[in-house]
């Protein structure tokens, strides 16, 4: 029997569970939460080849509503490219990501993934060339912590209903390079920094970030009036950081003495005519 490429099926509940049982075998990385939450993103577009009911490849392009030097620019993160073991080696994957792509090209203006090393040569064929990528960094100020923040739990509805609606008319984080995916950003606040989500109700914004070894890594600020990063670091500090480091472009925080350095590992690559040179990814902007 001939594989079936579908696409725009989420709406079939059994496909949609045969995509999720491939994504369980290949990554590990179980939907479900995010899912039963309510928070599956149809802007998350399957390419995905079927052997009868049983997915056994698949690639996906996210849309991204992206923000590119103060204007929109829509891009498209390739992701969840998978295929199970016993089908690989037989050019689906590039398959996928040609179909895929050419979907997309009419859709946006610019295309990124993040590559696993051994992907690497595929997505060079498919005309994705290695962007280096940054994170940007201050010496920690010397300042009082300020009671008011609440740690949310992304276990609570309530909680995770506060950060949705906060996340649904966010500005973006930075102008030279900001995304608003409110879906998105939820599946990275129940799963990668579930731990690290913090309300701050004076400045009604919402910060992920967590603290390791002197340093506080911040991966979004989540609001629909930017704070200065003056006015909401207070909430955070502790008396153990040296370092923090943003996980975005800091344009909007109002800081001196940034400084950017090169952020490795993620094999970051682009494609048809991405607009940002050296950028600093958002982090909740990673499909």
């Amino acid at each position: 029997m001939p594989l079936v490429l579908r696409t725009a099926y989420w709406h079939d509940a059994r496909a949609r569970a045969a995509f999720e049982d491939l994504i369980r075998d290949v990554f590990g990385l179980d939907f479900s939460a995010w899912e039963a939450a309510g928070y599956w993103d149809d802007a998350y577009v399957p390419f995905t080849l079927f052997d009868g009911e049983r997915a056994v490849a698949s690639v996906c392009m996210y849309l991204m509503d992206a923000v590119v030097d103060g204007r929109a620019r829509p891009l498209v993160q390739v992701s969840g490219v998978a295929t199970r073991l016993e089908w690989r080696r037989r050019g689906l994957s590039r398959q996928l990501l040609e179909a895929g792509l050419d979907w997309a090209r009419q859709r946006t203006r610019g295309s990124f993934l993040f590559a696993n090393e051994e992907a690497v040569p595929l997505y060079r064929q498919v005309g994705f060339a290695p962007c280096e990528e940054y994170i940007e960094s201050i010496a920690a100020p010397p300042v009082s912590h300020r009671p008011g923040a609440r740690r949310l739990d992304m276990g609570a509805a309530h909680d995770r209903d506060l950060l949705y609606a906060l996340a649904q008319r966010r500005d973006v984080v930075s102008d030279r390079f900001g995304v608003r995916n409110a879906r998105l950003l939820m599946f990275h606040a129940m799963y990668r920094l579930r731990d690290g989500v913090w309300a701050v109700p004076e400045l009604d914004c919402a910060v992920l970030a967590q603290r390791e070894a002197g340093v506080l890594r911040v991966y979004d600020v989540v609001a629909e009036r930017m704070p200065r990063w003056s006015a909401l670091y207070p909430y955070l500090a502790d008396a153990s950081d040296r370092r923090i480091e943003f996980n975005f472009a800091t344009d909007k925080l109002g800081l001196a003495g940034v400084e950017r350095q090169p952020l490795m590992g993620n094999n970051c690559h682009v494609g048809d005519g991405f607009p940002v040179a050296a950028p600093v990814f958002p982090f909740t902007a990673r499909a």
